[in-house]
């Protein structure tokens, strides 16, 4: 088997199976994203439990917090 031949195989391998590093990596991107959406979600629902004086001593209105809880959890 010729050097050409033989990395050219190696290449294949690595086009259809990326080393497991970067499976670790992919990971923790998924689990980081999943972690603020969770805390996304949290937060809104925190939000909605404000009563009008929590709103005033935050400076926040009614108004901002509906239109926060009105976002999908995706999007910041």
């Amino acid at each position: 088997m010729s050097t050409t031949t033989h990395q050219t195989m190696a290449d294949r391998r690595t086009l259809h199976h990326p080393p497991a590093a970067n499976h670790g990596g992919i990971a923790a991107s998924i689990a980081r994203t999943i972690g603020v959406w969770r805390t996304r979600i949290r937060d809104r629902q925190t939000f909605a439990a404000l009563d009008r004086r929590d709103l005033h001593d935050l400076s926040l209105s009614r108004w901002e917090v509906e239109r926060e809880l009105a976002k999908p959890f995706w999007r910041g």
